[in-house]
């Protein structure tokens, strides 16, 4: 057997001589093949154009790649009127990328750090109490648009679940469960297979849907479909879902401040922030605790129920001394 030839090492400045362009779609392909979303690939597509449109010339050759230049960067998106959270998300794009050049086993780029900027804690797009209440009315028995039956049963499982957009075109009929009160999420952020509980109410929207608009459904086939039935696209849902709200009143229109509304009902309903985490599939645990941090002004309630003074004041006063001498 021959023995096989070892590819030659390149040195620094060969490696340093990269084109960029080339690079990246290496980059690309290796991310396409470890199964990235194709919103992932293209958000990280978007950003590359941004950056070497912005650089021309400047960022041609790996080697002229440098820390100054993502503070130029920046500053020129700043200078554009960008909010903080768009900045960032470019920046973090990027930092994907040039941070895969910079690993050991290529060194395409020299190792430096890219910050991002900060960004002031805003209030999430939550839903009033009375805002959900309208969304979670159950459509007239004479309604024929599959679209308005369909954004109620959606609300009605954020709401119930907190569910993401991504997983919720991606349910089949097959990953329901009623008779345990489950939800089985084959798609998810984090590629997790996720059980999710179901509650009663829930399960009660979900019959009453299926039985419209699923009943002749297999167990393939999926849950939130389309007029013809088939999977709907995540774009096609937030549509249905944005001329919904409108016709219940409800100015707001985005599904992931459904679920932001349910995570705040988590909390102020004396959830716990672990259990929140699991719930939603936060890989870690810091999404969770900023929606925490964001809502305790709001739980005063809470606040004085649990308090020491609060309640060591009330224990004291429903003490009574006996007369002397009895």
């Amino acid at each position: 057997m021959a023995k096989q030839r070892l590819k030659p090492k390149l040195t620094r400045e060969e490696m340093n001589n990269q084109y960029l362009n080339s690079i990246f779609e290496e980059f690309m392909a290796e991310k396409k093949a470890l199964g990235r979303e194709p919103d992932t690939l293209k958000a990280y597509q978007v950003t590359f154009n941004e950056f070497y449109k912005y650089f021309g010339e400047r960022a041609e050759e790996t080697g002229n790649i440098v820390a100054s230049m993502f503070i130029e960067w920046t500053n020129s998106m700043k200078d554009r009127g960008l909010r903080p959270a768009t900045i960032n998300h470019h920046l973090m794009g990027m930092r994907t990328f040039m941070y895969w050049c910079m690993d050991e086993e290529r060194q395409y780029i020299d190792r430096f750090k890219i910050r991002l900027v900060r960004v002031q804690d805003e209030m999430p797009k939550d839903y009033t109490l009375e805002e959900v209440k309208a969304l979670l009315k159950k459509p007239d028995s004479k309604e024929k648009k599959i679209s308005v039956w369909r954004s109620w049963a959606v609300s009605c499982f954020v709401v119930g679940t907190g569910a993401r957009l991504g997983t919720l075109v991606d349910i089949r009929i097959k990953d329901l469960d009623f008779q345990n009160g489950k939800v089985f999420y084959q798609h998810t952020k984090n590629k997790k297979l996720q059980t999710a509980n179901m509650p009663p109410k829930l399960m009660r929207a979900l019959r009453d849907y299926i039985a419209i608009w699923r009943a002749d459904a297999g167990e393939e086939d999926y849950l939130f479909c389309d007029a013809s039935g088939d999977k709907i696209a995540k774009q096609a849902l937030t549509q249905g879902f944005r001329q919904y709200t409108k016709s219940r009143g409800v100015s707001k229109t985005t599904l992931h401040g459904l679920r932001h509304t349910f995570a705040r009902e988590w909390f102020l309903n004396g959830g716990d922030v672990v259990q929140l985490s699991k719930v939603l599939g936060h890989s870690t645990l810091a999404m969770s605790e900023h929606y925490m941090n964001i809502y305790a002004d709001t739980a005063r309630d809470r606040f004085i129920e649990f308090n020491p003074l609060e309640n060591i004041a009330r224990t004291t006063t429903k003490k009574t001394l006996k007369p002397k001498g009895d």
